[in-house]
């Protein structure tokens, strides 16, 4: 029991991180739409490296607990920073309006893609308790 309690430890200590990352990722992108257009090109860029380094923690995180989900996190990552990556040249070239429209998507981009990190990782934590319970029983 002590070890499915550690284990239930570190997945919470996981959550946290994950949602004190996302906390600062989503105070960054607010401070990147705020910008003035002078420094927004500097700032977007900024905001997309930000956003790359708290993704890769994030996986290392789930890898640390065993995460099921982490490949698709990554692919999910991965989708995000290619759109991202598009649009970062753009913006270095003048095209500010187009990293302003990504900016004020990017907080409901953010919050979803947290949710169905953490929805993942909820649900098997939640099959990892059933199975020490003594499996799902039926109720039908």
């Amino acid at each position: 029991m002590a070890r499915s309690s550690a284990s239930a430890q570190r997945a919470h200590a996981v959550v946290r991180a994950m949602a004190h990352t996302r906390t600062g990722l989503l105070r960054q992108v607010r401070a990147t739409g705020a910008a003035p257009d002078a420094s927004f090109a500097a700032d977007f860029a900024h905001m997309v490296a930000a956003i790359e380094a708290a993704f890769r923690k994030e996986e290392i995180l789930m890898e640390t607990i065993g995460f099921p989900g982490v490949h698709e996190q990554r692919r999910d990552n991965a989708l995000l920073l290619n759109a991202l990556h598009h649009a970062a040249p753009r913006v270095e070239a003048g095209e500010l309006a187009v990293g302003r429209e990504v900016v004020a998507a990017l907080p409901c981009l953010l919050s979803l893609h947290r949710f169905c990190g953490l929805r993942v990782l909820a649900t098997a934590h939640g099959a990892a308790l059933a199975l020490r319970r003594g499996g799902v029983r039926d109720h039908s």
